[in-house]
């Protein structure tokens, strides 16, 4: 041996890196071994995996995994996932669900579904996990090359120098399961290593962990139908089959509204969310923030708040430009992961707060001329209910200051998939009762007009209920509107368009710290006006879409020069166009001497581009 040459242990090495890539493996502060290495998984993807031998070996590749991105997602990975083995061992009984919301290319399927997986077995030789995905071929495709990897013959890995061949000695070894030879208990049935998808369904096996890894196919999700319907029976079905303080993760992008992200994480609630903050406040109508039981990673590809790529070797902002060109709609959902939102959505999150109005200021200082009332009725079609689509009543109260501002009155905002007609009826007659006790006018109530030859028999029923209320609305201002058929989004999306121009308050209180206090059903018709194209069920936005027909509303001609005169100043009165004109100012007309001066100018020059010759006012052009 010469001088250069160093007398390197390797077994010494290997049991290093065994303990460092090994949960429960490495050493305690007091010497004994049980403690994880903290950076256990990260080390197990990078090099019993083979993340960095793989790159180093293709230099033309982009280098996904980089700590700067990687390094606190996967911290957060391997801290969950340590504390359900410590849970399970201390014999809890709860269940742990993890949601990993990435974006494409990102390298979440390698990172999570195939190495964290296999890394929960190395201390638990009988672990049972089971793969998910949209299809049984894209789930064999995943376990064939975990089996490669465990079986040691990835070149670029260092599991079977680490860890031996775990296809040695398997009981059963196949493409669509296997118990493999590191298993210890020879009794289970439920396989080390099982697949299934949506379109196979579950077994009777009762796994230790499952794991979904983008559980819809894009190109099946565009044919509609039944298919999204499918997916979720087949998750729900995954739930039922997992064991009870079992192991349950989605690593997966957005592509809808009721996805699989956005029905769970709604539906059970969030209990963390890490990453990137939450882009969606709508997650939280049904279950607030921090009661829920899903702990979510959330990235994107860009930060919406700063508008700087966040991983600028896979996508710097050049290619972000692209792809929004190509197709917003694509690039907010498997990039941003927020669907419905994107470059050509009407209204954006980051807008609403402006429109916020306390209900105190709203009392003091809005007149109201009258309200318009406006329902939703899912009860009147056997398809709609089977549908889940929702009954909805919302409250436009328009300003007498004629300057086209609407006030939504979120206090009389109702929303059910429940309600039966009667119980409907109800909340209707609850509504104009409300109005009539604060003395305002009812002008319009509009409802959806009756499918099947039955237009009209629910419009006799609503002059009924208007009686029993004592609100006076004439029968042809209880309007009837066709809201079906595939110009539905086209007229919210043009609702939605008099948001973004300012004509919209919304109506809200605030708690003892003066913050908004924003009721689910509120948030509910935020996911729908912000995600039109996305959503489910549009029906609150659907019937608030009437409050901005032209037999209620009319965009003002009158423009305003500053905001105070367009919310705060006395209503105009005939006169107050000429003395705009003699004055130069709406609403502060000059000295008086001066102003009467003007005025007699007027009256003796009727043609001087006021008046007509026949003394009456011209239509003059917006200021």
């Amino acid at each position: 041996m010469n001088g250069n040459e160093i007398n390197w242990d390797l077994d010494s090495e290997r049991e290093l890196w065994r303990s460092i890539c090994a949960p429960n493996s490495w050493f305690s502060e007091d010497g004994a071994i049980g403690a994880t290495h903290p950076r256990s998984l990260w080390y197990f993807i990078q090099f019993a995996w083979g993340v960095e031998f793989y790159f180093r070996k293709h230099p033309d590749q982009v280098r996904w995994f980089i700590d700067s991105i990687h390094g606190p997602f996967i911290t957060w990975l391997q801290t969950y996932l340590l504390q359900w083995k410590s849970n399970c061992q201390n014999g809890g009984t709860d269940r742990m669900y993890l949601a990993v919301i990435l974006p494409r290319g990102f390298g979440k399927t390698v990172s999570a579904t195939k190495s964290a997986s296999i890394w929960t077995h190395l201390d638990d030789p009988d672990m049972s996990t089971l793969y998910c995905s949209a299809t049984s071929e894209l789930s064999e495709d995943i376990l064939n090359t975990i089996q490669q990897v465990v079986e040691g013959k990835d070149e670029d890995s260092w599991f079977g120098w680490l860890f031996g061949n775990w296809k040695k000695g398997a009981r059963e070894w196949t493409k669509k399961f296997c118990h493999h030879g590191y298993r210890q208990a020879r009794n289970l049935t439920e396989p080390s290593l099982d697949i299934t998808g949506v379109d196979i369904g579950m077994t009777g096996y009762h796994h230790r962990q499952h794991w979904w890894d983008d559980p819809i196919s894009k190109n099946k999700l565009r044919e509609g139908g039944v298919y999204l319907r499918s997916v979720h029976e087949a998750v729900n079905a995954s739930w039922n089959a997992l064991q009870t303080n079992g192991l349950m993760v989605f690593v997966l992008t957005r592509y809808l509204d009721g996805d699989v992200a956005g029905k769970h994480l709604k539906e059970e609630g969030i209990a963390t969310w890490d990453g990137m903050p939450c882009p969606n406040m709508t997650l939280f109508s049904k279950i607030p923030m921090g009661q829920g039981v899903w702990h979510v990673y959330f990235l994107q590809t860009e930060n919406e708040l700063t508008g700087e790529p966040v991983h600028p070797l896979l996508w710097d902002k050049k290619k972000i430009a692209e792809a929004k060109a190509r197709d917003p709609e694509d690039f907010a959902c498997q990039q941003q992961n927020n669907p419905g939102t994107g470059e050509r959505a009407p209204l954006i999150e980051s807008q609403l707060p402006d429109l916020f109005m306390d209900y105190k200021d709203f009392r003091f200082t809005v007149p109201i001329e009258s309200a318009s009332v406006h329902l939703d009725t899912a009860f009147k079609t056997l398809k709609n209910i089977r549908t889940g689509d929702f009954n909805a009543i919302g409250v436009w109260l328009k300003d007498a200051r004629r300057n086209g501002i609407m006030y939504l009155d979120t206090d009389l905002l109702r929303w059910s998939n429940e309600w039966r007609e009667e119980e409907f009826n109800d909340q209707v007659v609850a509504v104009l009762v409300s109005l009539r006790r604060r003395a305002i006018r009812v002008s319009h109530l509009t409802d959806e007009i009756e499918p099947g030859g039955k237009a009209g028999t629910y419009k006799n029923r609503l002059i009924a209920l208007a009686k029993q209320a004592g609100c006076r609305i004439h029968p042809d201002r209880i309007l009837q509107l066709n809201r079906g058929g595939t110009n539905k989004k086209a007229r919210i999306r043009t609702s939605i368009g008099h948001w973004a121009e300012n004509y919209v308050r919304i109506l809200l209180h605030k708690d003892m710290q003066g913050k908004w206090i924003i009721p689910p059903v509120v948030l509910e018709l935020f996911n729908q006006i912000l995600r039109i194209d996305a959503v489910e069920h549009e029906d609150i936005a659907d019937a608030l879409a009437d409050g901005f027909i032209s037999e209620i509303w009319t965009q003002p001609q009158q423009l305003y020069i500053n905001e105070s005169a367009f919310e705060g100043a006395t209503p105009m009165q005939p006169g107050d166009e000429v003395m705009r004109d003699l004055s130069g100012h709406p609403f502060h007309p000059g000295p008086s001497l001066e102003l009467f001066k003007r005025w007699d100018l007027a009256q003796e020059n009727p043609n001087d581009g006021h008046r007509g010759t026949d003394g009456e006012l011209m239509p003059r052009d917006p200021v």
